[in-house]
């Protein structure tokens, strides 16, 4: 143990809550089933890539931590002693930036497997009867895409080559279509967030009482909070008597319905008002 390890572990408290989970999930069983879905060996510079299990932790410490961007989840695996300790890292070690995060969950994303791992995350901490589901937490935030447009989408007019008696029918036939730019996420779109134009994902997480989370469901960014609601809490196995607790941007009569009719209690807050000076 170096000198900078050594001062990192003496001044991290026992109980904290990543050290208690870190000792709890058996993560042998996740990294494996990470390794399926990714398991590069070098990065597009050639240096050697990052373990799929570090950027797996990293991910789950931004969500438990109230759904940071990928950007302060970077940020805090630099400065956060306790979350350096739960990702293994020491002092010299380097930390993944949030582009590398970024990538990493729209692969997961993409394969299917990122609900599995969540899940074998929860069936682990579940069976230590550890998560409290009396009530819980919905939320939405934004994570970048590094594969953003570089510049305004292009279109093209495409038609049948064929000769056409009517000229309707020529114009049926013609579409306009977006040309995809190479290297440009294709499943990501833009929203506007702070009065600036962010292109990305929307992460849309339920977490119980402690912060643990209970589902995720990842969007374009263009989505709209409270579209994935319902699913959400189906996917949570959110039960009758547990109060639901959202922002506004979620309060809906055909929210309060639903949940109504599944007898969930809901306590929709309002988003505080931005003062003019």
């Amino acid at each position: 143990m170096s000198f900078s390890e050594y001062d990192v572990t003496r001044r991290t408290r026992k109980g904290n809550f990543l050290k208690q989970i870190d000792q709890l999930i058996d993560w042998n069983l996740l990294e494996k089933v990470i390794a399926v879905y990714y398991a590069p060996v070098s990065d597009a510079t050639g240096r050697p890539a990052y373990p799929g299990l570090l950027l797996f932790k990293m991910l789950l410490a931004g969500i438990w931590n109230g759904g940071l961007s990928d950007e302060s989840v970077e940020d805090m695996a630099n400065s956060n002693l306790h979350v350096m300790r739960f990702l293994g890292l020491s002092l010299e070690d380097d930390v993944p930036d949030h582009s590398v995060l970024s990538r990493f969950r729209t692969r997961l994303t993409a394969a299917g497997a990122w609900d599995g791992l969540l899940a074998q995350v929860n069936a682990q901490i579940q069976a230590h009867d550890i998560m409290v589901r009396q009530g819980c937490h919905v939320d939405a935030s934004i994570t970048q895409s590094p594969r953003k447009p570089r510049t305004k989408p292009a279109y093209e007019v495409v038609c049948d080559r064929e000769e056409w008696d009517d000229e309707t029918d020529a114009q049926t036939a013609m579409q306009v279509i977006e040309v995809v730019q190479p290297g440009v996420d294709t499943e990501a779109r833009w929203v506007r967030k702070g009065g600036r134009p962010v292109f990305g994902y929307k992460q849309h997480t339920v977490v119980d009482s402690n912060g643990l989370v209970l589902a995720v469901e990842t969007t374009p960014a263009n989505c709209h909070d409270s579209k994935p609601l319902l699913d959400l809490l189906d996917k949570a196995d959110i039960r009758s008597g547990t109060r639901v607790h959202a922002d506004k941007a979620y309060s809906s009569q055909k929210h309060r319905a639903a949940l109504k009719s599944r007898g969930i209690k809901t306590a929709f807050r309002a988003r505080p008002r931005r003062t003019i000076h």
